[in-house]
């Protein structure tokens, strides 16, 4: 795991370091170089499943979300090592609803309250239909370096988990649980590039998650925008992943986006594999 983190860390550098690459054109005018372009900042503070961008929500400014996705882990690892369809007649599923809400209480800074609700639907060798909340969350974000005309955004999370899960009815877990994050953002006209390493570690146990997410969106319209998302998860002792998750986000008012999209697993290691989801995201800021 300590690999992974140290080429998390590397692979930030050098996307910071290409990004902010292409020296300012001597061409300019003045005005081009104290003002940025228009276009500097105009994405959305996340995606879809765990991708999110180095922008706040603003001094003052507050924000809810709530995401609805749904699992269906139609595939299980058998001893064969390959992935096979559960047995006829057994199913295990889950959906997870989130309240996210953001508030930004200084420049540059926005704390986050996250409640995820879940609802099990298993039927393998046992049977489990509880729902409930899993781990509470909060996380401190920090936009330390704002993006220019030839220079991308970098912010930096600070999350804790909190050990109110269920691990007996399969909600979360009973233990707290520290995250580090950090979101590199970069705009041009028409498109933006997004990264997102991250690491998390238990309070009571040796568990480590270690996470690579990244995005790249097209702004073809002005309110329809195709985006395109990254998800890489290592979980210590328990296998990875990897996702593609191709979906739109939706400006369709003053305020509000709407984001819709399926996550398509194109390779893991854990005992059950979900072949391709789906999620959706209601967005609202004052």
């Amino acid at each position: 795991m300590k690999n992974k983190l140290s080429f998390c860390i590397i692979s930030t550098l050098i996307f910071i370091l290409y990004s902010g690459s292409n020296p300012v054109n001597a061409a300019n005018t003045d005005k081009e170089k104290e003002e940025t372009f228009s276009w500097v900042g105009q994405y959305p503070m996340s995606f879809f499943t765990k991708t999110r961008t180095a922008k706040t929500v603003g001094k003052n400014h507050l924000s809810v979300a709530l995401k609805y996705q749904s699992f269906d882990w139609d595939f299980v690892k058998g001893s064969d090592g390959d992935y096979h369809r559960r047995t006829s007649g057994q199913d295990k599923k889950r959906t997870i609803s989130t309240l996210c809400i953001k508030y930004g209480w200084a420049k540059n800074h926005h704390i986050t309250l996250g409640v995820p609700y879940w609802s099990n639907d298993f039927d393998t060798s046992t049977k489990n239909d509880n729902d409930g909340l899993a781990n509470i969350y909060i996380f401190e974000k920090w936009n330390c370096i704002k993006e220019t005309n030839n220079f991308p955004g970098v912010s930096v999370d600070l999350w804790y988990y909190f050990p109110n899960g269920d691990a007996d009815k399969k909600l979360g877990t009973e233990d707290g649980a520290y995250k580090i994050t950090t979101e590199i953002s970069k705009a041009w006209k028409n498109l933006s590039l997004h990264f997102n390493p991250g690491y998390t570690w238990s309070e009571d146990n040796d568990s480590e998650v270690g996470e690579i997410n990244g995005a790249i969106l097209f702004k073809p319209t002005t309110s329809l925008w195709p985006a395109i998302e990254y998800n890489y998860t290592d979980k210590e002792e328990l296998g990875h992943s990897h996702d593609i998750v191709p979906g739109f986000v939706w400006a369709f008012a003053k305020g509000w986006t709407f984001k819709a999209a399926a996550p398509i697993n194109i390779d893991s290691t854990f005992t059950d594999r979900d072949r391709v989801g789906v999620v959706f995201k209601l967005f609202h800021k004052w």
